[in-house]
């Protein structure tokens, strides 16, 4: 009798243990999907559509469209759960622009070994003279086709120092049309960050 009281107070206690790491763990922020540890973020929320993703080795990049704008959110794996760790926000307040950046990231992770690096842009256009998109840094710089009100993601599996990405919009016939950048040169203010038409 005994050792079945041992037995079934083993069991209770383990049970207890379990239940209160899971329990710890979920009002973290972790969760058992990759969706929901982005969707556990506040500043991204429950009621969110997904309009593209990129698939790394150590997580997952989500580009959401939430109704407070877009994000870009970070999810590593952690232990048998997913951690959003880092988002990105793009308010609604530049839906009018003929073109917007709907993504952005420039992330590394350097606890582990290799470190966990991404950066990208995903930008949107519905100027149709807008033809290409340019942007990168040194032998990483590519020149990528965009069509008219579709997302377009450009991505590398590595960080950039700064902002050595500098973004431009192009016509067919190669002629600079926008620049991204802040309103004021050696000015970084955040929210004069936006393309720009070139004149």
């Amino acid at each position: 009798m005994k050792l079945i009281n041992k037995v079934i107070l083993t069991i209770i206690i383990f049970v207890c243990i379990i239940g209160c790491y899971f329990y710890i763990n979920f009002i973290g922020g972790n969760r058992f999907t990759p969706l929901a540890a982005a969707k556990a973020q506040e500043s991204v929320g429950k009621d969110v559509t997904v309009f593209d993703q990129v698939d790394l080795s150590w997580g997952k990049v989500f580009l959401i469209d939430t109704p407070n704008g877009e994000r870009t959110a970070v999810v590593r794996k952690k232990g048998p759960f997913w951690f959003c760790n880092f988002v990105t926000t793009f308010d609604d307040v530049s839906k009018s622009d003929p073109i917007r950046t709907v993504g952005w990231l420039n992330y590394q992770y350097t606890a582990v070994n290799p470190p966990e690096s991404v950066t990208l842009i995903a930008v949107i256009s519905n100027d149709p003279q807008i033809a290409f998109i340019e942007v990168g840094d040194g032998s990483d710089r590519v020149k990528r086709k965009i069509e008219t009100n579709k997302p377009l993601l450009v991505w590398w599996p590595k960080t950039f120092p700064g902002s050595n990405l500098k973004p431009l919009a192009l016509s067919s016939e190669g002629k600079l049309l926008y620049e991204y950048r802040f309103a004021q040169e050696n000015v970084t203010d955040t929210n004069t960050l936006k393309w720009y038409p070139v004149q």
